[in-house]
């Protein structure tokens, strides 16, 4: 009796495979949802003047009072979507790419 129903319950692993697999992509889909609707694109043109994050340039002088921006920097090139070239004021350029998501636009 207990053979049998091991041979009934290896008949139903697909099912419950594709079930799984099922729940696995409705979860990742739900939490892409989330994160996708508390993400700022943002979109800077050439020209435009922004601030980079100091953590993200000195990783190793992060401290505690140290400031959370750096700059102005100006936007030289944009390199795809979300990357983009800088330099600074006087034209000298910086030598990183920089992700938008580390920049933030600057007003004067």
């Amino acid at each position: 009796m207990n053979d049998q129903r091991l041979l009934e319950a290896l008949n139903f692993t697909d099912e419950l495979r594709d079930r799984a697999l099922y729940k696995i992509l409705k979860y990742k889909q739900l939490l892409a949802r989330t994160y996708n609707r508390r993400v700022k694109n943002r979109q800077f043109l050439v020209g435009d003047l922004v601030l980079r994050l100091f953590s993200a340039s000195h990783p190793k002088d992060q401290r505690k009072l140290s400031p959370k921006w750096e700059g102005p920097y100006r936007i030289k090139r944009i390199l795809g979507p979300g990357t983009y070239e800088l330099e600074d004021l006087d034209g000298k350029p910086i030598e990183r790419t920089w992700h938008a998501s580390k920049l933030c636009k600057y007003y004067m």
